[in-house]
């Protein structure tokens, strides 16, 4: 029995496992895996505590330094981290050229200020360095829900359907970098070059029931298989230029 199964109805976790058999919760922990290495320094934006069902990366002791911030100060308490510090992601504490790569996890979403949290990055990135993250789409259809109802609502929708975080892991949401305009006009004038992958998920918000999830899964196969956008995960891969004449957008 999956995790999955454990959460959600049988006749639901029936049709889960029929339609999504292959699906991995994290495919993004890979991708990062996949661009660190020994030698380098890494940064996470958004570490949290690192209790419970909160993400966390097995980078500790595979790379030279696992630095970690936050602006909840149970970061400071983080056991996968090698450091840590209480900051804003618009204002980070650390050196120019300071990191190898530095990643956030469903943060993007939450930034008050989204433009100068990437010049930020940018600012400690080494030159070729990598911002990697993933955020949800802002035309994902739960996403357009959350943007128009109260932070409470968000918080009792993770007590009800059991989404495995507690009330308190739920931050206050913004949208502000939840799209390729935004994200690819921020990491442009932050001297990124930058690649955008948008990724389907299995309809985990509608999983309250055998009809909404069977909805949901009619949605994904033809809405969000014509309409990129409208999926579930932006992934976002952006480098710093070495030098001022590399372009600031991959060629098409």
């Amino acid at each position: 029995m999956s995790v999955i199964d454990g959460r959600i109805k049988p006749s639901v976790a029936k049709l889960w496992h029929k339609f999504y058999p292959d699906y991995t919760p994290d495919r993004f922990g890979p991708v990062v895996e996949t661009h660190v290495g020994p030698s380098q320094r890494v940064l996470e934006i958004g570490a949290g505590s690192g209790e419970g069902l909160q993400k966390s990366f097995p980078l500790k002791g595979k790379v030279a330094q696992y630095v970690g911030i936050d602006l909840d100060p149970r970061v400071l308490d983080n056991p996968h981290l090698d450091e840590a510090f209480v900051a804003d992601a618009a204002n980070l504490p650390f050196a120019e050229a300071s990191f190898d790569v530095v990643f956030h996890s469903m943060v993007a979403e939450h930034l008050q200020d989204p433009a100068t949290a990437i010049r930020e990055t940018a600012r400690v990135l080494k030159p070729d360095g990598m911002l990697l993250f993933e955020t949800p789409s802002r035309w994902y259809y739960p996403m357009l829900v959350a943007a128009l109802t109260p932070h409470w609502f968000h918080c009792f929708y993770v007590r009800r359907f059991g989404s495995g975080r507690k009330s308190e892991d739920v931050f206050p949401t913004v949208y502000r970098l939840n799209d390729s305009r935004s994200i690819l006009s921020a990491t442009a004038q932050a001297g990124l070059i930058t690649e955008i992958q948008f990724w389907s998920t299995p309809p985990g918000y509608l999983r309250f029931s055998v009809p909404s999830f069977l909805l949901g899964i009619l949605y994904e196969r033809t809405m969000e298989w014509l309409f990129p956008a409208l999926r579930s995960r932006i992934v976002v891969i952006a480098i710093k230029k070495s030098s001022p004449q590399a372009p600031s957008t991959p060629p098409s």
